[in-house]
């Protein structure tokens, strides 16, 4: 019996079961994405010594607020991966790429361009447009580059959309979360005040908060899109699928630049209301695109779980119709979670929440392995989840 098919999975050949690993020793992919990490890793260290010689509280406080800001951002991407499509080591080579590998490339890239931009126009332009020139083409470049690398090495990992926006999205934040505290402590090295803590918060504001969320993670996921659309329309021309990723890519460029550009700074003054203003008006666009690109990719996820559901999880009893409803969506799954917690207390909305990850994971077990001994104990823990649960929620307390 084959796998039924659903619009945006009938053409990609035979049932996935991603079991491929991240660590493939026997991929060239795998060798060189390990290296160029581990390379970064020293040139950010290095980088960072002479910050943490002159202004240890700043650095030690800026890897403890940047870490946060972090887990922050990995709790959403986890949360929207039903499916937990990606081991952990996936969001760490991600993060790590993007944090280690491509700010090694960029910053001496970036000063060599901008260079080039004062030898070859004028020093003036080099000052107003150098960043807006050299930022998009080296950053965005290296961070996609990181992602078709991770794809390269774990091939069968990327089955949808999401898991490959997901990917992009981490190696963008580790690359904004390394850009972040590097700006955190080149300012308190020249802070005017004898304060390791004000940059601390200065930046955290404006960087973390005021730009934070249509930032490299934004641009990278516009940019993971046309990689997943190339990856996973394979039955597609290839030079429609080409057009598609390029297209993709140029948009993220086109919101990097504009975001670098002096563009509509004449129009406000230095104040930080008015700073506020520009930030949200040159980067709303960028976070609208990159919302309705994770749109996209949440509704085929959606999709693509309630196939998965529907051929190896038949049993109503460990799915039921109004929780089939709710399976792909996780803010409908969150809803009933926290109306049933306000109804029937705080243990019935601690049943439902491992309910429905029991669901999860065993879609998720029987998608790779099929149905069987390994899927055995998730389906005895749904019952035993639901035996308890239900008579909660028989009537009200």
């Amino acid at each position: 019996m084959s796998p039924p098919a659903f619009e945006g999975q009938q053409d990609r050949g035979d049932w996935p079961i991603g079991t491929d690993s991240f660590f493939q020793p026997h991929r060239a992919a795998f060798w060189l994405l390990a290296a160029l990490i581990v390379n970064g890793l020293f040139y950010t260290v290095n980088m960072f010594s002479m910050g943490f010689r002159v202004v240890p509280v700043t650095a030690l406080l800026g890897i403890l607020v940047w870490g946060i800001y972090t887990l922050l951002f990995l709790l959403v991407f986890r949360t929207l991966d039903l499916l937990e499509q990606h081991p952990p080591e996936a969001f760490v080579l991600a993060f790590a790429w993007g944090g280690l590998g491509a700010v090694y490339f960029a910053a001496p890239a970036n000063i060599a361009i901008q260079s080039l931009c004062a030898k070859l126009v004028s020093p003036d332009f080099a000052a107003l447009w150098g960043a807006a020139v050299a930022g998009p083409i080296t950053e965005e470049f290296l961070k996609i580059a990181g992602v078709i690398l991770l794809v390269l090495v774990a091939r069968n990992q990327f089955q949808t959309y999401l898991s490959v926006l997901i990917v992009g999205a981490m190696a963008g934040l580790g690359f904004q979360v390394v850009e972040n505290l590097t700006y955190t402590v080149n300012a308190s090295m020249h802070f005017p005040l004898e304060n390791q803590v004000s940059p601390v918060l200065v930046n955290l504001l404006t960087r973390g908060l005021l730009s934070g969320l249509w930032s490299h993670a934004a641009y990278t996921t516009i940019a993971s899109f046309g990689v997943a659309w190339f990856l996973l329309h394979p039955e597609r021309p290839m030079a429609a699928r080409i057009a598609c990723a390029v297209l993709c890519f140029a948009l993220a460029w086109a919101m990097h630049f504009i975001w670098n550009s002096p563009w509509l700074e004449d129009l406000f003054d230095g104040g930080y209301g008015d700073m506020a203003v520009l930030l949200a008006v040159k980067g709303i666009p960028a976070m609208i695109a990159a919302g309705l690109f994770w749109r996209v990719a949440a509704r085929e996820n959606g999709a693509y779980l309630h196939a998965l559901a529907a051929y190896f999880v038949p049993e109503r009893e460990l799915i039921r119709d109004d929780e089939w409803i709710r399976l792909g969506a996780p803010l409908l799954r969150y809803r009933i979670r926290r109306q049933m917690g306000w109804t029937f207390g705080l243990r019935a909305r601690r049943l439902k929440t491992l309910l429905q990850r029991e669901q999860l994971r065993l879609i998720r077990k029987a998608m790779t392995y099929g149905r069987g001994a390994q899927t055995l104990r998730h389906e005895v823990a749904i019952r035993r989840i639901r035996a308890e649960l239900d008579p909660l929620i028989a009537t009200p307390p």
